[in-house]
């Protein structure tokens, strides 16, 4: 199990978090390309609509580096920021504990 790990909130202006989600996952074909990536996870809560998490696992930091640098990050990043109320907020993250599916 890897334990290298990724978290992004974004917080979408009023009523655009349907778009934010929707941007972000038109990003999944880059993150199938990236061997290194074995989870992503494109989340938005039930209690706030309008926040939006992007959750990753990685190989190893190297990999973790590669997909931040990547096409995936450049879309969601070229197109995402209009409809945000603040800028998003980057978790390089550890796995502390992890159940196998």
């Amino acid at each position: 199990m890897t334990t290298v790990a990724g978290v992004i909130e974004f917080k979408a202006k009023a009523g655009k978090g349907g778009d934010v989600a929707g941007l972000i996952a038109a990003a999944l074909p880059h993150v199938e390309n990236e061997p290194g990536t074995p989870l992503w996870l494109v989340l938005r809560s039930n209690v706030d609509p309008d926040a939006v998490y992007l959750v990753d696992l990685f190989d190893d930091p190297a990999a973790r580096q590669a997909h931040l640098e990547g096409k995936a990050a450049a879309q969601i990043f070229a197109t995402v920021p209009p409809l945000l109320e603040a800028e998003p907020i980057i978790h390089p993250a550890d796995v502390v504990a992890f159940k196998e599916i």
